[in-house]
């Protein structure tokens, strides 16, 4: 009994999983979800863009508030999310972290110094650009955190590198943790004087954290309103003769859809106001085929295990014939047929796969659950929507119903061998 339980439990927790994984988690992201959502460029689209993921856009062509708002107004479009970006210069802490590639000898205190001198090693500072991008909805936008946290909503001072920073540096992925807590100097660009006379207006922010992120080609990502006020003191340049200096902040624009079956729809329609987009269409294709495979395995699992109890269930009712004979001899001296003493021991069987498959059936809603508890308490964690916990009950059914027909199929040797015991060789034993 307890190794059928330990079957069913099994069974049911693991083919619960899979259809929650099948079911729920490519609903999730199918309505509404990351692959409901549309990648704008600020360009205009191509001829041949039709049908195509990922199109070669066409010529630039400056995305404005106004375009943005056209496309809110599309059919089946839940969210705009712009994305904006300022060209910046880069100034890290003077001295890298223990354990940098920048350090030509290995440190006895927190300064990098080279071999047999006194001069610290110092990280010079670089050209990037700073993405600014609404990240309270993070469950539609391509952002993932690595370490540390995101910036606090509205903050101007509190910025996410990724891990290109961590580059310059002179770090690895597994020291992300090394520079968060750290203040990072960022300079605007901008025209102040006619004869191109450079200003830079000067940010100090603290790194939170350490993220990857394809919403935009810069390697610092924070809030609109820090890359709003850098957009703005370099677009001012333009009044000095700058004709460089861009007209709109938003390099990119993600538009969300309702639901995957819309998002072709929605694409044209933007294609329409006249810029090029792009969307993976065709990566839920791929995740559903690799989530059935996944489903398979998983239900093959449990039916081993199920199985393996089955043959634990004969071994164990061939031991009771042996044990029994003298019973079985003295069913058959007072009239049992050979078919009683077999519906006998078919019967035991049966009953030994209901009540393990009930008390299985029960231990694997409680590790399902508490499967999906620790999914949704990491989803959570990373800024993403929960998947509904839910159990069809055709799951728990269907397992005590197998549990009871494998017992039964397994007593089947064991009862014919009890049937077949003479009742006079079964009473002498």
């Amino acid at each position: 009994m307890v190794s059928v339980a330990l079957a069913a439990s099994l069974l049911t927790a693991l083919v619960a999983v899979a259809t929650t994984a099948r079911t729920r988690v490519l609903d999730q992201i199918t309505h509404g979800g990351p692959l409901s959502s549309i990648s704008v460029s600020a360009a205009a689209p191509s001829p041949g863009q039709g049908g195509l993921d990922n199109p070669t856009p066409g010529h630039a062509k400056a995305l404005t508030g106004a375009a943005l708002a056209q496309m809110g107004r599309i059919a089946h479009v839940t969210a705009v999310i712009p994305v904006l970006q300022d060209r910046v210069i880069v100034v890290p802490p003077a001295a890298p972290p223990s354990g940098s590639r920048l350090c030509l000898a290995p440190p006895d205190n927190e300064s990098c110094h080279p071999s047999g001198t006194a001069s610290p090693v110092a990280v010079p500072a670089f050209d990037d650009s700073i993405v600014g991008i609404n990240l309270s909805d993070r469950s539609s936008i391509p952002v993932s955190l690595l370490a540390g946290t995101y910036p606090s909503p509205r903050s101007t001072t509190e910025l996410d590198v990724t891990l290109s920073y961590l580059s310059h540096l002179g770090l690895g992925q597994q020291q992300a943790s090394e520079i968060v807590g750290t203040d990072v100097e960022i300079g605007a660009f901008s025209v102040v004087a006619r004869g191109f006379r450079i200003g830079l207006r000067w940010t100090t922010a603290e790194i939170v954290g350490v993220v990857t992120q394809q919403a935009g080609s810069g390697g610092l990502l924070t809030y609109p309103g820090l890359v709003r006020a850098d957009f703005a003191w370099t677009a001012a340049g333009r009044a000095f003769g700058d004709s460089d200096a861009p007209k709109s902040p938003y390099v990119a624009a993600l538009v969300q859809a309702d639901q995957l079956s819309h998002v072709q729809g929605v694409r044209n329609a933007i294609a329409a106001i006249g810029y090029s987009s792009s969307a993976p269409q065709d990566v839920i294709v791929s995740v559903e085929k690799y989530l059935h495979v996944i489903e398979i395995i998983l239900t093959a699992i449990g039916a081993v295990a199920l199985v393996i109890a089955a043959l634990g269930i004969a071994n164990a009712l061939l031991a009771s014939v042996r044990e029994r004979r003298r019973e079985i001899g003295v069913m058959k001296a007072i009239g049992a047929r050979d078919f009683d003493v077999m519906r006998t021991f078919l019967i035991e069987a049966g009953f030994l796969g209901l009540v393990g498959g009930l008390l299985g059936v029960a231990l694997g809603i409680g590790v399902f659950l508490g499967i999906g508890s620790i999914a949704n308490g990491y989803l959570i964690a990373q800024g993403l929507p929960g998947v509904p916990i839910t159990l069809a009950w055709q799951i728990p059914v269907g397992a005590v119903l197998g549990a009871t027909v494998i017992s039964v199929l397994a007593g089947a040797v064991p009862a014919g061998r009890a049937a077949r015991v003479a009742a006079r060789q079964a009473v002498e034993a």
